[in-house]
């Protein structure tokens, strides 16, 4: 495991700590592995059904390392290409991973911070924290998959303000925007994260998993093939255990135990 990521595990909720303080939690090559390898052992790991994501020392993260950018900016075109696409699987890891996925920000985020925090399921921030696409400050254009999130979410014109000047934009904005789905008192967001993913985790960890499938793919299907996605997805979920086990639980007025199900 990468020196950078500090985990601990509380009953079946996963939490990962991007624990790089002294640059605010920029990202570096280790952290893209290392957090990769981190979802997969998740993925595979039936005991943990949600996972949280934070980063240490108040601040959520401040995307690429500086230095690392400098040193990749005087390498060929190939090996830039290289250092994005080792982020992109990440990323793509991260919308693959079948359980949920929580963001707890704290301070902000900022260039590939903010993507980290939008490939997350659900994101709880602190009242006071602010995102900020910040690549042009520094001449350089989006990557994480920043465009596509926010383009699917907002309004053009936010989007190239946001592109364009890089400026800071509150997470209480974010959340009228309905980008933020919680807001918390500083320093309060990791708890009201945990929380959450513990409840996410008693629930149907296979209905979560369809239903992250379907939700991925909604803003590029046809209505018609959205359906077809839809239908075969309710008819696996009627037919398996836990839908049986969600039926039954309603019919006979009692909470249902999906995990046994599962």
């Amino acid at each position: 495991m990468s020196d950078q990521i500090q985990t601990n595990r509380d009953g079946a909720v996963l939490t990962v700590i991007n624990n790089n303080p002294a640059t605010r939690n920029s990202l570096s090559w280790s952290f893209y592995d290392g957090f990769r390898a981190e979802i997969d052992r998740a993925a595979a790991d039936p005991e943990i059904r949600a996972l949280v994501l934070t980063g240490a020392g108040g601040f959520f993260c401040s995307g690429g390392d500086l230095s690392g950018l400098k040193e990749r900016s005087e390498a060929d075109a190939a090996t830039r290409r290289v250092s994005v696409e080792r982020l992109h699987a990440m990323i793509r890891a991260m919308r693959r991973f079948p359980k949920p996925i929580i963001a707890a920000v704290e301070g902000g985020a900022a260039g590939a911070g903010v993507s980290l925090a939008l490939a997350c399921d659900l994101i709880v921030s602190a009242s006071d924290a602010y995102v900020s696409v910040a690549y042009v400050k520094i001449g350089l254009t989006p990557d994480g998959g920043s465009t596509a999130f926010l383009g699917r979410a907002l309004p053009r014109q936010l989007l190239t303000e946001m592109v364009w000047t890089g400026d800071r934009i509150p997470m209480t904005r974010m959340q009228e925007l309905g980008l933020v789905n919680r807001l918390t008192e500083p320093g309060k967001s990791l708890a009201e994260a945990q929380i959450w993913a513990a409840r996410l985790a008693e629930g149907p960890v296979r209905a979560l998993a369809r239903g992250k499938a379907l939700i991925d793919a909604a803003s590029e299907t046809s209505f018609d093939d959205q359906l077809d996605a839809e239908a075969e997805g309710i008819a696996e979920s009627l037919g398996g255990p836990e839908g049986r086990e969600g039926i039954a639980a309603f019919l006979e007025k009692r909470r249902p135990n999906f995990r046994d199900a599962s």
